[in-house]
């Protein structure tokens, strides 16, 4: 067998295809890591707005006695929760998914600014 034989079997249309596979992941994946520029970060506990901060500003916010919220790198995180199953905290850090916590009834929503999109319905 001879060791060209796959390249030579390669049609242009299959080189194509290759090409727009590679591309197409490549700028799946840059979107993904890139962090939208003008992010916010909507906290809402128990169904009420607490507070929003930009993704730009690391800081350490704490809602209350029950949960601490990190944002970092343009990431935001559950730091801490005494909630039992601490599926929160474990989420760990995100830019595009939101952060639920039910026992304490808290919400993190990352938003652009001007999206009007919203998880909670009052």
């Amino acid at each position: 067998m001879k060791k060209d034989s796959i390249l030579n079997d390669l049609r242009p249309a299959d080189l194509v295809l290759i090409l727009i596979v590679l591309l197409t992941i490549v700028f799946s994946i840059s979107y993904y890591l890139s962090s939208k520029p003008n992010s916010q970060v909507y906290i809402y506990k128990d169904n009420w707005l607490v507070g929003v901060c930009s993704l730009k500003n690391d800081k350490i916010i704490k809602i209350d006695s029950h949960n601490i919220v990190e944002i970092k790198k343009g990431k935001v995180r559950m730091k801490y929760a005494d909630c039992p199953d601490k599926r929160c905290v474990k989420q760990g850090f995100t830019n595009s998914m939101p952060i639920i916590c039910l026992p304490n009834k808290v919400i993190i929503e990352i938003r652009n600014n001007g999206e009007q999109k919203k998880l909670i319905l009052h």
